[in-house]
């Protein structure tokens, strides 16, 4: 049974196998990349100036209600309704991190000629900078950062910043309270002085009489009743002029100062008024959320910012159209109050004339008690106003002062080196995985298969023999004949076992190969001729046919000589035993490619090519033809056809997937049978691809690269 599970289970691993021996076969990479960034960030913080914080709480309590309800309204603090409070603390927090508050606490710390800011362009935006303002969730606490280069000046600004909102916020709610209370002393001054006026007159009547006292029992008199009583009226009326006059100003100061719309809308009492207010605090909420949400500038936001600023608009409308009314109200009380006064002197002067010095003094004597009435209620609201002036009430209060820290906050070198560490390892890893996944270059037998071609093994690169030359070229064309037991011959053995496998169309192993490669030096020479050792070494008969007519290289690995060869044996000039040379591998022999034609091309695909050949079989078992490359000249497609199959050499890490491809495609071109690839100079000793290594555990030596050298040196 198949155990799916445990098939995902290892395919999982697999593929994490994969990803760390992409990791291991670039370590270099990850180093490089860890090391420049934990290194940049290492010195970037070593050399960042330290910043210090200081820190204070505020709290911040609902709106006070407006005062117009005397002493009986100190204390009191919200409007009822969540929405209009919660709109109330956006709106403080806004203010406390506003540019008008940074310019205040900029003026009042005389900062514009601080070493810190006297060079800079926008002073006032970079102390705006240093502070964050942070309210505490569910409550009405409001906590305000300062950073800045040395602890005092962190909390100097905090302070100032703290002290300056509180002061501010206060002359805010008591601004009406001041105004109202002005108007009230200057009235009640003007009464003071009509009621000295007053007494002076009713003095001056007796002393002119030469009366000490007059009767006062004239009460029965219509025109003194009528008097007295408009004295009264006239009284009431004066009194409600005060509290129009009182009303009009304070209104009047709000909508000159530009109060905030929600303050600005309970000052008037209305229904249309107390829709707006409610409307406003909805629209800011929601435009606080998408603030916070999408930032200031996105399309909801403006939208929204909009709609507020409309009802804003609609509210100071209204509030303006109410100062119309009030003046209206406060005009309409002061001709009544002219209109009485017209009336009293009418009758007083018709009752003098008719009553005598008696009724002149009675009428003094009822107009003096009618301006201490008016006086004395003066003085009592003045009275109680300065009271409540003199609470100085404010919702808003510092709870924690400013406090600096000791130790900088910033830069913070755990965190810092933390980050960098994870960073650094990140892009390692994702670099190596990324140029891994840019190059193209034939690596694994994996990326061979996946082009569609069969994967025939490999030939490793032997330590100690890069690089160039003919002796270097001689020791790696001649290594499984001087090391048998070499890893590098038990490679070749297991090609020469998968070529045996891959029969002809009649069953039996192929009689005649042909080598190629897709581009020029892969090692196509190096495995034809260990290639043609291993089978050598069976027992059959081997030729090796040079028919790079163009580069030939197999008569300098063996140091014979080029005088005759395939070409002299394609046209007819030498027999197969003239051209035909033995070596030192029993039962291997060469066929140099002989002087070169002026056409290679033409005579490779000429009768006497496949002629010379069908010779060569005759007397050979297996004949190996080492060609030029595919994609560089015709060579290897036109005999690709007279062979049993083709076997394309691919140097690892060198050759790119479309090179091989396009050299795939001109194969099949023209049909030639691609029997399988082999991946050259594979350097096994790389950790990433450690599988490979276990050839050389069991059944065959370590390569020696100081038994290489010595044989070299010999």
């Amino acid at each position: 049974m198949r155990d799916d599970a445990g098939e995902v289970s290892i395919t999982e691993m697999l593929h994490l196998r994969d990803y760390w021996r992409t990791v291991r076969k670039r370590i270099w990479t990850l180093i490089t990349a860890f090391a420049l960034i934990v290194g940049s960030v290492t010195v970037i913080t070593l050399l960042t100036p330290p910043v210090y914080q200081a820190s204070a709480s505020l709290q911040i309590d609902a709106q006070p209600r407006a005062p117009t309800g005397g002493i009986s309204a100190i204390g009191e603090y919200g409007s009822g309704q969540y929405l209009t409070d919660q709109e109330y603390y956006n709106t403080q927090h806004k203010k406390l991190w506003s540019r008008s508050h940074a310019q205040a606490v900029f003026d009042r710390l005389g900062l514009a000629e601080h070493e810190l800011y006297r060079d800079l362009e926008e002073p006032v935006d970079a102390l705006k900078k240093q502070v964050n303002i942070e309210p505490i969730p569910k409550t009405r606490l409001v906590w305000v950062y300062v950073r800045a280069p040395s602890p005092d000046l962190a909390e100097q600004v905090n302070a100032a910043w703290t002290e300056t909102f509180v002061e501010s916020n206060y002359r805010e709610i008591n601004q009406g309270i001041q105004d109202g209370l002005a108007w009230l002393r200057s009235e009640t001054t003007k009464a003071q002085d009509d009621v000295r006026r007053a007494e002076e007159s009713i003095q001056g009547f007796r002393q002119k009489n030469n009366q000490i006292a007059l009767s006062t029992d004239e009460k029965g008199h219509v025109a003194t009743q009528q008097i007295e009583q408009l004295s009264m009226d006239k009284g009431r009326a004066e009194a409600e002029l005060a509290r129009r006059q009182a009303e009009y100003e304070g209104l009047a100061s709000a909508v000159s100062r530009q109060d905030n719309p929600t303050r600005l809308s309970l000052l008037v009492a209305s229904e249309l008024m107390s829709q707006l207010r409610e409307n406003y605090a909805t629209l800011v909420t929601e435009l606080a959320a998408l603030e916070q949400k999408y930032g200031e500038k996105m399309p909801q936001v403006v939208e929204a910012r909009l709609r507020v600023d409309d009802i804003a608009r609609q509210i100071r409308g209204e509030a303006a159209a109410e100062l119309g009314r009030r003046a209206a109200m406060r005009e309409e009380a002061g001709r009544a109050v002219v209109e009485l006064g017209n009336t009293i002197d009418a009758l007083t002067s018709s009752a003098l004339s008719a009553s005598g010095p008696q009724a002149e003094y009675n009428l003094l004597k009822r107009d003096l008690e009618a301006k201490r009435r008016i006086y004395d209620e003066l003085l009592a609201r003045q009275q109680e106003m300065a009271v409540t002036a003199s609470l100085k009430e404010n919702n808003i209060r510092i709870i924690d002062t400013a406090l600096a820290e000791v130790e900088p906050v910033e830069p913070n070198y755990v965190r810092n080196i933390a980050l960098a560490l994870a960073a650094g390892l990140l892009a390692g890893v994702s670099l190596a995985l990324f140029f891994d996944y840019m190059d193209t270059t034939i690596k694994t037998r994996e990326e061979v298969e996946a082009l569609g071609i069969p994967f025939l093994g490999i030939i490793p690169s032997v330590p100690g023999l890069a690089g160039e030359g003919w002796e270097i070229a001689r020791e790696r064309y001649l290594y499984s004949y001087k090391y048998p037991k070499s890893a590098f011959a038990e490679f070749i053995r297991n090609i020469r076992t998968s070529v045996n496998f891959s029969a002809r169309e009649d069953g039996q192993p192929p009689r005649r190969l042909l080598i190629t490669s897709a581009g020029p030096r892969e090692g196509k020479t190096t495995s034809s001729i260990n290639l043609g050792i291993s089978f050598a070494a069976t027992g059959r008969r081997v030729c090796l046919v040079d028919a790079d007519l163009r580069r030939p290289s197999l008569h300098h690995a063996f140091g014979l000589d080029n005088e005759r060869g395939l070409s002299t044996l394609m046209s007819g000039a030498d027999a197969v035993a003239g051209v035909v040379q033995p070596t030192p591998q029993e039962g291997l022999f060469i066929l140099p490619s002989g002087p070169r034609p002026p056409n290679p091309a033409e005579q490779l695909g000429s009768q006497g090519c496949r002629d010379a050949l069908d010779k060569l079989n005759e007397q050979f078992d297996l004949v190996i033809i080492d060609t030029p490359p595919v994609v560089a000249v015709t060579d290897a497609v036109v005999l690709a056809n007279d062979v049993d199959g083709v076997i394309m050499v691919i140097k690892s890490f060198k050759v790119a997937r479309d090179l091989v491809l396009q050299a795939k495609r001109q194969l099949n071109d023209v049909e030639a049978r691609l029997i399988g690839v082999i991946l050259n100079d594979f350097d096994i000793q790389r950790k990433s691809y450690g599988y490979y290594y276990y050839y050389t555990y069991y059944g065959a030596e370590r390569d020696d690269v100081a038994k290489v050298r010595r044989s070299m040196d010999a």
